[in-house]
């Protein structure tokens, strides 16, 4: 009798060690694309923190607010964008292809989410006279970042796009 609750006692723990070793690799699974998604305003907080040192409660607040309000000044825009991404996507996957609307189509939702980043960029660069010096130049610094979104098909062996440029124009 002995030996049958042994048997049954193994078996049990191998059930149990299983599925807390599948629990973890889910639960690390799950963490790391969390973290992935987590690490890039890790930085602009980074950069929050250092233009917001030395500054009150009322102040942080006031730059959130303006900023916040900004963004939502653009958000009709944004959403006509998505929809007509939307349409896009679902017109490419049917047949026939039309890339002739297709492109129209493209090009629609890209003025549409540069009219909304307009929209948030004059709202805050005209209300940026209230803020203090410091919490200037930061906005200021994350609204004229120039955008990175396609510099990895431009460069050409881990150069900048203007090295590349010049030499391949030189070996001609």
């Amino acid at each position: 009798m002995k030996q049958t609750h042994l048997k049954w006692f193994l078996a049990v723990s191998l059930i149990v060690n299983i599925f807390l070793i599948g629990a973890g690799i889910g639960a690390g699974i799950v963490l790391k694309k969390h973290m992935r998604d987590f690490r890039r305003p890790m930085a602009m907080q980074k950069d929050w923190k250092d233009a917001t040192t030395g500054t009150t409660q009322e102040q942080r607040r006031h730059v959130y607010l303006l900023t916040r309000d900004a963004a939502l000044s653009g958000e009709a825009d944004m959403t006509k964008a998505r929809a007509l991404r939307t349409r896009a996507a679902a017109l490419a996957a049917k047949d026939p292809y039309d890339a002739t609307q297709l492109a129209i189509l493209s090009e629609q939702a890209r003025n549409a989410e540069n009219d909304a980043r307009s929209k948030i960029e004059n709202a805050l660069i005209l209300n940026m006279k209230e803020l203090p010096v410091r919490e200037r130049s930061f906005v200021i610094r994350t609204l004229l970042r120039p955008s990175a979104r396609f510099n990895r098909f431009v460069q050409k062996d881990g150069r900048p796009p203007a090295e590349a440029v010049a030499d391949a124009s030189a070996s001609r």
